[in-house]
Order: C-alpha cells, then sequence, then structure tokens
C-alpha cells in the first residue's frame, strides 16, 4: 500500500513555470501582506493601549472594569502581531518554512477569531468590526498563498550555474 506524498513531496502543476522573477514577486507579496498585517495588529493594540490614563499605579488602573477591558482587547493582538514577525523572517529566510508558519499562524487567526464571534457576545475581548477585518484579513492571506503564485515558495529556488 502506497501512502500519500506530503504536501512538500507534491509538484507544482505543470502550467506553473517558476521563474526567479515570480519568486521574487510571489516572496514580495506575502511578505508585504504579513507586514500589513503585522501593522493593523500592532496599530490597534497601541491604539487600545494609548485610552488607558497610565497616570497611577498601574495596579490601580487595571483595577477598573473599562481599563481591563481595554487593556485585554490590546494584548490579545500583540502574539498574533508577533508571529506574524516570525514569519515574515521565516519567509525571507526559508520561504517554504515560512509558508507553512503563515499558514498556521493565519490559521490560528481564524480559529480564535471564530471562537471569540460565537463566545463573546458582550464585545469584551474585541469590538465587531475589527474582528470582521482581523478575518478578512487572514483569510485573503491565505487564499493568496494557496494561489499558484502564492505556492511558489514551496518551490526550490533555482540554483545559477557559474561557468
Amino acid at each position: 500500500m502506497s501512502e500519500a506524498p506530503v504536501p512538500q513531496q507534491i509538484p507544482l502543476p505543470t502550467f506553473i513555470k517558476r521563474s526567479d522573477n515570480q519568486f521574487r514577486w510571489s516572496l514580495g507579496i506575502t511578505v508585504a501582506a504579513l507586514l500589513i498585517q503585522v501593522a493593523f495588529f500592532s496599530a490597534v493594540a497601541a491604539y487600545n493601549l494609548s485610552l488607558i490614563d497610565w497616570g497611577g499605579d498601574p495596579a490601580v488602573v487595571l483595577a477598573s472594569p473599562e481599563t481591563a477591558i481595554i487593556f485585554e482587547q490590546a494584548i490579545v493582538l500583540l502574539p498574533f502581531a508577533g508571529l506574524g514577525l516570525v514569519c515574515v523572517f521565516a519567509c525571507l529566510l526559508r520561504p517554504q518554512l515560512g509558508w507553512h508558519m503563515a499558514m498556521l499562524v493565519q490559521s490560528g487567526i481564524l480559529l480564535i477569531a471564530l471562537q471569540v464571534y460565537l463566545s463573546d457576545r458582550n464585545n469584551i475581548l474585541t469590538r465587531r468590526p475589527l474582528l470582521y477585518l482581523y478575518m478578512l484579513g487572514a483569510i485573503l492571506i491565505i487564499v493568496f498563498m494557496n494561489s499558484p503564485e502564492g505556492r511558489l515558495l514551496l518551490g526550490q529556488r533555482r540554483r545559477k550555474h557559474h561557468g
């Protein structure tokens, strides 16, 4: 009985003629999309943290229920921003690994966003319009990365032969 090949062993479709220029564009688009998402998550977190009046003792400031909610809304985004940066560096250094990591992070974002959507009816962890933007961004990145152009990162880089 033969085993199914792992995704890394599945060749790209024959209609995809990979060139170095296409690879650079695919890598650039992937990195740009991930950086935009990281910047968005970081900006929302920074904005939420700027809403808190840090004039007093942090323990007293965070004891207020309204402030605690704003703080939670900011802090919940920072791990995703950090993981997004890790994915950017992985894509730049090892595109195959970066592709897989980015897909896992985007899937995690969608999973957490769906859980928040279904369980957070009082909008404690996030506001609904922002939640929809988080999900839309992750969906668009997943769609691009699964397109033939995005899957170019799964192929091996062409080696230039000298002499």
